[in-house]
């Protein structure tokens, strides 16, 4: 028994492959359009599957750069202000070691005393520096300022985190608190504190005084020496970090638009391809598809 191919079934075919046709060459021009091949999951579902990988990953990436940014920041301060300290002992230590050559009056070693008692102050006001409205030296002290007026030391030394890569626990952490206590101690307390006793040392003429001044001066030299040592390596582990993190950003980026992105030359080529096609289609169905007996009735 053979099988008759009707009209209408001829008719339904040829219009099928037109639409499938229209359809690819419609895709093919939104890609151009767009600039994306993935427009809609149903593209490319593994695709797709991979786009939103990266686009996380990005995400992620971007989170753990804004947080670099930041404690770089907080730690470039923390050094600039630990630079400065440092200069003004060097300073009271100058001073003390004239005050103790034993050939200067009462009104010299005054003078001096009145310098230190002023350096004192400035020690304490860059150990109340600040950082985006938080004590730099505080750790996570909810107070204005790490040493309070009369430079005692009101914060803690609990660790300020950053967290700074997606390995677990401590290793995608960082400190980048610097701990105000470990730096200056009890040296800038009015009165008691190291400086004090040893201005009014000086300006009494207490060698004794003076002397035991003198190493306490060295030992707030060498703490703030220690402090800003550390501060300096997480400034570098910092450093490249961010150079890593961009390196894996720009990785990822270029995954994402091989993935997601349309590679218009081929594009270009489909959509020449496809239009021919699809005229070359249209043309022989015009030729196939015969008109039926309403066509001659209208």
């Amino acid at each position: 028994m053979s099988l008759r191919i009707t009209q209408n079934s001829m008719n339904r075919t040829q219009l099928a492959g037109l639409n499938e046709s229209q359809t690819r060459l419609q895709q093919t021009l939104e890609q151009l359009t767009t600039g994306k091949r993935l427009s809609r999951p149903s593209d490319d579902p593994v695709g797709t599957v991979s786009a939103l990988r990266f686009r996380s990953e990005q995400s992620q990436l971007a989170q753990f750069g804004a947080n670099i940014t930041d404690g770089l920041a907080r730690l470039t301060a923390s050094d600039d202000a630990l630079t400065q300290t440092s200069n003004m002992t060097q300073r009271i230590r100058t001073q003390t070691l004239a005050a103790l050559n034993g050939t200067l009056g009462p009104n010299e070693r005054k003078a001096i005393a009145d310098e230190i008692r002023e350096l004192r102050a400035g020690l304490h006001q860059q150990a109340n520096s600040r950082y985006a409205d938080q004590p730099l030296f505080g750790g996570t002290t909810p107070l204005d300022n790490a040493f309070d007026a009369d430079g005692n030391f009101q914060g803690n030394a609990l660790p300020v985190l950053r967290q700074i890569t997606d390995s677990p626990g401590d290793a995608g952490q960082m400190n980048v608190g610097v701990p105000g206590g470990a730096a200056f101690g009890t040296a800038l307390v009015k009165g008691t504190g190291e400086l004090d006793k040893l201005a009014q040392a000086i300006e009494d003429g207490d060698d004794a005084g003076m002397r035991e001044g003198l190493d306490n001066v060295d030992t707030l030299r060498e703490n703030i020496l220690n402090v800003q040592a550390t501060v300096g390596t997480r400034v570098n582990r910092l450093q490249s970090l961010e150079s890593l993190n961009g390196r894996q950003d720009d990785a990822s980026k270029v995954a994402l638009s091989k993935v997601e992105d349309t590679d218009f030359l081929k594009a270009a080529m489909d959509l020449s391809i496809q239009s021919n096609a699809y005229q070359a289609a249209l043309s022989a169905s015009a030729k196939l598809i015969q008109p039926s007996l309403m066509d001659f009735l209208r």
